[in-house]
């Protein structure tokens, strides 16, 4: 089988390179032929991904300036050439094993979109309270103002036909944190088959979100996606 694997990445290359060679071997143990493609959003001072993308035969895609996480997602979906289409964070920070549940999901051609869920696993459990609680409280005001249960946007695990990806990425009207709930709202309106899978801990990563504060910009911007 094959899919096309999506990374973004800003300021955090040296961690990408640290964790992303043992997913590929996992991926290619499991017989699995994968395209990658690592998406530098605009990252500041020098990096060390040209070299090491050429060298390992990844596509690299750079943006001149920091546009956010999901125009960088945007970028590499639409670049991609698999069927299926997966994104996944920089650090990696869920188990392997997931992405056998999402080819499983896949094996049904009725599925679109495959989503990574971490309520269905231990992952808030290892979580700090104020943290777990931040997130209870965001997905209920998403829920709210969007008046639809669109469950744990924020996970950094979703996968995409390609036809899902040309009906929502090619619409695409938000560029940070908040995309998620935008390709989410779109997946529902458009009535594609959505999939969740659990997605559990393996790896606390340095995040480039700063919870309270990414919440507040992110709220504004669902809100703006709403009533447009």
């Amino acid at each position: 089988m094959r899919f096309s694997l999506i990374i973004p990445s800003y300021n955090n290359a040296h961690e990408l390179l640290q964790e992303l060679p043992a997913l590929l071997r996992y991926c290619q143990d499991s017989g699995w032929n994968v395209e990658t493609i690592i998406v530098d959003d605009g990252s500041v001072g020098p990096s060390v991904l040209a070299e090491r993308c050429t060298r390992e035969g990844w596509r690299l895609i750079q943006h001149e300036k920091n546009l956010g996480k999901g125009a960088a997602v945007r970028t590499g979906m639409l670049a991609a050439s698999e069927d299926i289409r997966i994104f996944t964070d920089a650090d990696i920070p869920f188990q392997y094993n997931v992405f056998q549940d999402i080819m499983r999901a896949f094996e049904d051609r009725e599925t679109d979109i495959v989503v990574g869920d971490r309520r269905k696993s231990d992952y808030f459990a290892k979580s700090p309270v104020m943290r777990r609680l931040g997130s209870a409280v965001f997905s209920l005001a998403v829920d709210i103002i969007m008046t639809k249960r669109l469950g744990d946007t924020q996970c950094g695990l979703k996968a995409f036909r390609s036809k899902a990806v040309n009906e929502i990425f090619t619409n695409q009207q938000l560029n940070g944190f908040a995309a998620d709930i935008e390709w989410l709202y779109r997946a529902r309106i458009g009535k594609h088959k959505v999939v969740g899978v659990s997605a559990e801990f393996r790896n606390a990563g340095n995040s480039s979100v700063v919870f309270w504060k990414h919440a507040v910009l992110m709220l504004r911007d669902v809100i703006r996606l709403r009533f447009s």
